[in-house]
């Protein structure tokens, strides 16, 4: 039998211990993996071996698989499936492997946000390659009144890598067609958003997207969309998890933000530094929990 538990010292996340998802995507596993996912923000379920139809199975229970804007990140075959890491040709480009070393809310510039991101490190480097969350739901908790209400009040407009690049960050993963470009219009989200499973209010998604707010200037709109950042960043809010090889991280896009650390461009066969993930993402909610009457988002 599986065991589920918090890990120890941080704000945030769970350890799963027991699972082989290569037989068991029951529906008793999945209610579990799921509630475990709202109740700690980001899970991790370790000792994992798949091949890449298996992983994308267990996607599949999470939402609807999605694709990202950035199609030159797809993985052959499974378009929805992303490789990052610093092994590969395109990794090369210091901007494209280190693209997400930055705070952001994955899909927080899509039509319907991304729900639930995961990513299964099939090769770990023995120093760096973490990626590091932050509880946008403990962040919202220790804002004062005045803090919490302005921020409810806030409306942002939200566009891929528009945001203010802060002190700390990189710029994201290039935009390299029209195409690319093209396909997502900018997007409005409440600042506080209601979790649509739990209820809990989270702070929400101030990273690498917003550029402006509703009925405010955009140097103010800037200031406030990064002071509530760097309060959401603070230290005491934030986990940083060091993969190991078959570790699925397990987040929940809607009350977390995350960033990878950087990166240097290395052999795939050097042992110690090579760094490769599998990522899935999706809209939408676990089958099992709209097979409770949850209303889908």
């Amino acid at each position: 039998m599986w065991t589920i538990t918090p890990i120890e010292g941080a704000p945030l996340g769970a350890r799963v211990d027991g699972v082989d998802l290569r037989t068991d995507l029951s529906d008793a596993l999945m209610t579990d993996l799921s509630d475990a996912l709202y109740r700690h923000r980001m899970i991790v379920i370790k000792n994992q071996d798949l091949d890449e139809g298996q992983y994308y199975r267990f996607g599949e229970q999470w939402g609807r698989l999605i694709r990202h804007v950035l199609d030159y990140l797809r993985m052959p075959g499974y378009p929805e499936m992303m490789a990052i890491g610093n092994t590969q040709e395109k990794d090369k480009d210091e901007n494209v492997r280190n693209g997400a070393a930055h705070w952001h809310t994955d899909g927080s510039y899509r039509p319907h946000p991304t729900t639930m991101t995961m990513l299964y490190a099939k090769k770990a480097p023995k120093v760096g390659g973490e990626t590091l969350f932050c509880d946008m739901v403990g962040a919202y908790d220790a804002l004062d009144d005045a803090d919490k209400t302005r921020a409810e009040n806030s409306i942002a407009h939200h566009y891929y890598g528009a945001a203010k690049v802060t002190a700390g960050d990189r710029p994201v993963s290039p935009i390299k067609t029209d195409e690319q470009a093209k396909r997502y219009d900018p997007v409005k989200r409440a600042l506080v958003m209601p979790h649509p499973v739990t209820g809990q209010k989270a702070l929400y998604g101030v990273g690498q997207s917003p550029f402006a707010i509703d009925g405010m200037e955009k140097d103010d709109a800037d200031d406030l969309i990064t002071r509530y950042k760097i309060h959401a960043t603070d230290d005491r809010f934030v986990y940083r998890h060091k993969y190991e090889v078959g570790d699925i991280a397990i987040f929940d896009c809607l009350t977390t933000m995350h960033k990878a650390a950087e990166t240097n461009y290395s052999s795939p066969d050097d042992l110690d530094t090579a760094r490769l993930l599998w990522r899935l993402s999706t809209e939408g909610l676990p089958k099992v929990v709209l097979a409770r009457g949850v209303a889908d988002v």
